[in-house]
């Protein structure tokens, strides 16, 4: 039994979930039958002085786009963010951490969705022993997100630990139409991925249960 066939899905992230370039969120669609709002925003990020400067943020903490009536809501982050990464435990309003935790609690306190944090991969271009702008490896940056969304009590589909988007396979871009964008076969494998995860994730029930 699907128990998520014909939810309404939720979906905050970056360009790798938006409309335009969000390849894997359109599979995850057809396998799993929810009916997707796409909140995912080219360039977004959580924190002030990320690229978008904060417009993620913005976007997760707000009832007015009809969220209170979502059964899944997704947080796609890692791209663009700035390099104040913060401690896990941060509640601040400038690191990623401190945003990241505002954001799921916000979720947790205005919404009766189940809620799931969906750490994605990094650029393909960078080997994963290279420190990155935030001064710290790609795993190490995953990683501190996972934590937050264990914190937290969320699962954590963390897609750049586990998805099989590893450097000595992406870097010949055959997935990939630039240097972290997926084509159709990448959102393919990436979409087949999350939902080999989501599909084992309950339904959060928050009144009736029939």
């Amino acid at each position: 039994m699907n128990h998520w066939n014909g939810k309404t899905w939720y979906a905050y992230g970056t360009s790798m979930t938006s409309i335009s370039q969000g390849k894997y969120v359109p599979i995850v669609e057809e396998l799993s039958g929810l009916k997707v709002v796409n909140k995912g925003i080219p360039g977004g990020c959580l924190t002030p002085d990320g690229f978008g400067k904060g417009n993620n943020k913005l976007a997760v903490m707000n009832m007015d786009d009809g969220k209170q009536n979502a059964d899944l809501i997704t947080l796609e982050v890692l791209p663009n963010e700035s390099g104040n990464h913060g401690d896990v435990y941060d509640t601040d309003d400038e690191s990623f951490c401190g945003c990241l935790n505002q954001c799921i609690r916000y979720l947790q306190e205005n919404t009766k969705a189940q809620i799931v944090l969906i750490v994605m991969i990094l650029s393909n271009n960078i080997e994963p022993e290279k420190k990155i702008k935030r001064e710290l490896t790609g795993l190490e940056f995953a990683e501190l997100a996972e934590r937050v969304g264990h914190l937290n009590g969320v699962p954590v589909i963390n897609i750049f630990t586990e998805g099989g988007f590893g450097y000595a396979r992406v870097k010949a871009k055959d997935y990939q139409k630039d240097n972290i964008h997926l084509n159709d076969l990448g959102g393919k494998n990436m979409g087949e991925f999350v939902w080999s995860k989501l599909k084992d994730i309950p339904l959060w029930y928050g009144g009736e249960t029939t």
